[in-house]
């Protein structure tokens, strides 16, 4: 979609909302930074670094809801007034959770130890298994890990060339519902790539207050991951432009709304 039909729309879907009233939010990795070989080597975008710091003093609020971990996260956008939901939302881990989490990672090692360009990734609430070096062993690696994971009581996600193991509660669709319970926004976006992004896209279609769900479209993502969306933007930088976009629609509104209301 164009950047002029990407403003109509937002100009249509949240026509209703003040944007002091607003709720944004968006994955990390793949929405508002490329995709890397080396995870630790992502970047937020610049302009999409420059639309946050916008939003920050424009709406309710702004959260980044990513399966990075908090520190991580905050090296990345380390801006006043941004909600930082790394983990998947998740408040820290159970200790069974973390004892599960641990012998998985265990056995997974042992597991893909001999697999060239596979390795392992554990984070503080999660793990990856990466493999964009060899982009076809998604399938079989899911195959080989997902077993031992659900022994666990652990939940498999395949994603962009990565293979994301957590617990069953980790989930960026409940994350949000969590954020909508305790801000009661009156207006609702978000936006992810991936196939752990969907049920985030399926809770923000699903609200009763105006939204926006935004999907970062890739060729490594089958396009059913995007069914609820409302909007599909090609890549990062797409997905930038469109948060550039938003804060000039509430910089916008916003003006509108003190002329209204200063003496004539």
């Amino acid at each position: 979609m164009g950047s002029d039909a990407t403003v109509r729309l937002i100009g249509d879907r949240l026509a209703a909302v003040p944007p002091k009233r607003l709720l944004v939010a968006t994955d990390f990795d793949g929405t508002i930074s490329e995709i890397v070989d080396d995870p630790a080597q992502a970047h937020l975008l610049p302009e999409a670094g420059d639309a946050i710091r916008r939003l920050v003093s424009l709406v309710l609020r702004v959260a980044v809801i990513s399966g990075r971990s908090d520190q991580f996260l905050r090296s990345q956008i380390p801006f006043e007034g941004v909600m930082l939901l790394g983990d998947y939302g998740q408040a820290g881990l159970a200790e069974d959770d973390r004892l599960r989490l641990d012998r998985f990672n265990e056995e997974a090692t042992d597991q893909i130890r001999s697999q060239a360009g596979v390795w392992l990734e554990a984070k503080p609430a999660s793990s990856s298994i990466h493999f964009r070096s060899r982009q076809r062993a998604g399938p079989s690696l899911e195959r080989l890990l997902t077993p031992p994971a659900e022994g666990l009581g652990l939940a498999v996600r395949l994603g962009r060339m990565v293979l994301e193991v957590m617990p069953k509660q980790a989930d960026k669709g409940e994350a949000l519902k969590g954020l909508v319970a305790r801000l009661r926004p009156e207006g609702v976006t978000f936006a992810g790539d991936d196939t752990g992004d969907r049920a985030a896209f399926e809770v923000t279609s699903a609200l009763t207050v105006p939204h926006l769900a935004t999907g970062v479209a890739s060729p490594e993502v089958d396009a059913s991951t995007f069914a609820a969306c409302d909007l599909i933007v090609d890549g990062p930088q797409a997905a930038a432009a469109f948060l550039s976009r938003l804060a000039d629609w509430a910089e916008h509104r916003e003006a509108a709304s003190r002329r209204r209301d200063s003496p004539a």
